[in-house]
């Protein structure tokens, strides 16, 4: 009853989609759901289509707005919540710079129909409260008049497809990846009882591969892959191990792979930190003799297939120049560098850089002290003089004056002076600093670059966080960050 099922889970998933269409803050959206994960159901979505489209049965009526069959329809749902949140960020930073149009009657059209959704979803609330026939007449209003948006959408989509990227970004179809003749896309969806490989050249899926390992088994085979070099034991990595995830994982896809043919690679959950690089094709009799995924490949990595569309839709512009770099920025006022800087002297090198740190407190006690009263170790960020060695020998290499504005270096390594510098008019970036994910250091509460604390202006804090980069201009071909880790002390 794989059919019966998946329209089971379509009911669901449309659910958890006009749930997350009402939040206001969909970060984490799909993190939530309590017992029951809310991706749950698209998981659960794309296992009943890949099996269909495995034993070739026709896609339900209700599953062809997604796809042109069963396995076209799996990959909408796969790309459905990879790095949502991101693609929408994306687009709304876009659409301050890349204004594409439309005709004014589309337009017109468009806002009225945002503005009646927008003054039903005002009501839940008072009609709740009025009985259920109240609450069935305002859905069927909502229905019918989104059932009209999402039409107008569709003909958005066909006719001036800029528009629809920015204004209403959504999953890609597979047939319409933009995708060069020599690339090869390889999609991944992790589900509970197996995962599964998408295949897709310029015009479609060309296979669909079942990875048989429930999602369970598969994290723990990774987990113990990656942990010797997450602990740079090297003498604990395991070809063994390598070449299983490599036969599990992409053997059979690499057989459709002609020798000039570039990868694009799409993971999903616990793969997206796996580097399939590290991945061993043939044993040898050590790790130095046999060979890798990385010898005979490589391999460039997107977070969505979507994303990847998004980005080759956008207007691009020619840089004006070659670099731009930021190093070993200052973290305290005690620092000599900044003392020195205040007395405009020579900066002297610390002899002890780690006493001039950043220093927070921690999320949870196992990190770090909580409170400034907790005894044990702060969270620390030190200086890292070496990566100031590091952006001037690049800068050399490129003919390139390692002064402001096009190098940031020491005291002028800030928020305030990066927002100055006009990164979209350079080609390369390369960030020597350190960087952190959430959840780790107070008060920090998405990913951020750790930028000088000295001498910064406004309401600049020294973090470039997520929500920060995005609204930044960016007309690069590479932006590399390069940096050190955060210790205990």
């Amino acid at each position: 009853m794989l059919a019966e099922a998946a329209l089971e889970f379509l009911k669901a998933v449309n659910i958890i989609e006009d749930m997350r269409y009402r939040v206001s803050d969909r970060t984490g959206f799909f993190a939530g759901g309590g017992y029951i994960s809310r991706t749950n159901p698209y998981r659960q979505t794309i296992s009943d289509l890949c099996e269909m489209s495995r034993k070739g049965y026709l896609i339900p009526n209700e599953f062809k707005p997604y796809g042109n069959d069963s396995a076209s329809a799996a990959f909408y749902f796969s790309e459905l919540t990879k790095a949502r949140t991101l693609l929408e960020a994306m687009a709304e930073s876009a659409k301050t710079r890349q204004g594409a149009e439309i005709p004014g009657y589309l337009k017109k059209r468009e806002d009225d129909l945002l503005a009646q959704l927008a003054y039903i979803d005002g009501r839940w609330d008072k009609n709740l409260k009025r009985g259920e026939a109240f609450v069935k007449e305002l859905s069927e209003q909502r229905n019918q008049i989104k059932s009209e948006l999402d039409n107008l959408i569709q003909e958005l989509r066909k006719q001036y497809p800029r528009y629809a990227a920015l204004h209403y970004p959504a999953p890609v179809y597979p047939e319409k990846l933009p995708l060069k003749d020599d690339e090869v896309l390889l999609e991944y969806a992790v589900t509970d009882d197996a995962g599964y490989l998408f295949v897709i050249k310029h015009g479609g899926i060309k296979r669909l591969i079942t990875i048989p390992v429930t999602r369970e088994a598969l994290e723990e085979d990774v987990k113990a892959f990656i942990e010797p070099m997450n602990a740079k034991t090297s003498d604990g990595f395991s070809v063994r191990d390598a070449k299983k995830l490599y036969e599990l994982l992409l053997s059979e896809a690499l057989k459709d792979i002609q020798g000039k043919e570039k990868i694009i690679l799409v993971p999903d959950g616990i793969l997206g930190l796996l580097p399939f690089e590290a991945l061993v094709i043939k044993e040898g009799n050590s790790i130095k003799d046999s060979i890798y995924v990385g010898d005979r490949y490589a391999i460039n990595y997107y977070q969505s297939a979507t994303i990847l569309a998004f980005q080759r839709v956008l207007k691009k512009s020619a840089p004006e120049r070659i670099l731009f770099a930021l190093g070993n920025p200052v973290y305290s006022r005690n620092d000599p560098r900044y003392i020195a800087w205040k007395q405009k002297k020579t900066a002297p090198l610390p002899a002890n850089p780690a006493e001039y740190s950043f220093r927070g407190l921690a999320v949870k006690a196992k990190w770090g002290k909580v409170t400034k009263e907790d005894k044990g170790n702060d969270i620390a960020f030190a200086p890292l003089p070496e990566t100031e060695i590091e952006v001037r020998a690049i800068a050399s290499i490129m003919n390139v004056n390692p002064e402001p504005p096009q190098a940031l270096l020491s005291v002028m390594a800030n928020e305030t002076n990066l927002k100055k510098a006009n990164l979209e008019k350079y080609r390369y970036i390369h960030f020597a600093t350190h960087a952190a994910l959430p959840g780790m250091v107070q008060g920090i509460h998405e990913p951020f670059i750790l930028l000088g604390q000295v001498e910064n202006q406004g309401d600049d804090d020294g973090f470039l966080t997520l929500s920060e980069a995005l609204g930044i201009h960016l007309n690069a071909d590479m932006v590399v960050l390069m940096g050190g880790s955060m210790t205990l002390e």
